[in-house]
């Protein structure tokens, strides 16, 4: 009654009725996707079982500094932020005694200064890490993938060179605050050395992580600026 009603539909196969179980299916299929329809990418590492595949551990000498480096630097983020943090409460300190209780302060402002100072300088490599910086990618976007190496490879370089230069300097003012037995010309009269010693520590942990990103570049373990390659 069926093919009579339509004849062109083809018959459809019934499973029997005494057969409990359904029949498998096949997950294969081999008709072609239709044409607006994009394929979905396969993705790679994956070990077929519906969970993601172990981090891939280091292979080398390389891989242990880098993952070194970068637990300093993310050290250095988190004793910055730390620093800002008990600023933040020097100051809410500063005004509670200044402004309520009307009473003078003697180390809070100079005290603020320097862990403003010193959480900028020491959050220099984690900043660096994350890709914080100021950084205009609009050259790099239109360059080819030599070009924009290249590029990448001398703007670390100039970074190595200026947190070189500025770490070197750090030292020399520590060692000469020190021996000169230099103090700040307040009531509070810290060491100045001490402060000073943000200098050398941030520029040389900043160095540091030049360097890493510089090795990871070279050995093709990070893009250039982060940026994909253009396939076409």
């Amino acid at each position: 009654m069926a093919n009579a009603v339509f004849p062109n539909s083809l018959p459809v196969d019934l499973p029997d009725e005494g057969d409990a179980a359904p029949r498998a299916r096949s997950n294969h299929n081999s008709f072609p996707p239709p044409p607006d329809v994009e394929p979905l990418p396969e993705k790679t590492g994956s070990t077929g079982t519906g969970t993601r595949p172990d981090p891939m551990k280091p292979r080398g000498p390389l891989d242990h500094a880098v993952n070194v480096v970068h637990f300093l630097s993310k050290t250095c983020g988190v004793v910055a932020a730390s620093m800002f943090f008990i600023a933040m409460l020097l100051i809410c300190q500063l005004v509670f005694i200044r402004y309520i209780l009307n009473s003078s302060t003697v180390w809070q402002t100079e005290a603020v200064i320097y862990l403003m100072i010193g959480g900028t300088l020491i959050g220099l490599p984690y900043v660096q890490l994350l890709r914080g910086h100021v950084n205009v990618d609009l050259l790099p976007m239109y360059l080819k993938r030599g070009a924009r190496k290249l590029l990448a490879v001398a703007t670390l370089l100039c970074g190595l060179a200026i947190s070189a230069m500025f770490a070197f300097y750090g030292i020399e003012l520590v060692i000469e605050a020190y021996q000169g037995g230099w103090k700040s010309p307040s009531i509070w009269a810290p060491a100045l050395w001490k402060p000073y010693l943000m200098l050398p520590v941030g520029f040389g942990l900043l160095f540091l992580q030049f360097l890493a990103d510089l090795m990871c570049l070279l050995t093709n373990r990070s893009k250039a600026f982060h940026i994909e390659d253009n396939p076409f």
